[in-house]
């Protein structure tokens, strides 16, 4: 699970995911105190940690989504005969 963790594509989309939904969540909960000028030292903790939420979420739907997909048997999701024909088509094209 750490591995999953750890990897650069994982660890990449979580923090981007982090940035834009904590963005949104902090301009939510903590908009009108930044507008207004009110944004006191004791809400700068509670402000961080708002990104900490949607990063633990994506790593962690991406984790088990990592791991059910290493999991299942490799089964072929088109047979092999309508794939072949795709293959040539799409050969076809280039």
């Amino acid at each position: 699970m750490i591995t999953y963790c750890l990897e650069r594509d994982t660890l990449l989309f979580s923090l981007k995911m982090a940035l834009v939904v904590g963005m949104l969540l902090a301009v939510i909960n903590h908009g009108q105190a930044l507008l207004t000028g009110h944004f006191t030292p004791g809400e700068l903790l509670p402000a961080c940690l708002i990104y900490c939420v949607p990063f633990a979420v994506s790593m962690y739907s991406q984790v088990q989504g990592k791991r059910q997909r290493d999991l299942s048997p490799t089964k072929p999701s088109v047979p092999n005969e309508r794939r072949e024909i795709e293959t040539a088509q799409y050969e076809k094209l280039e």
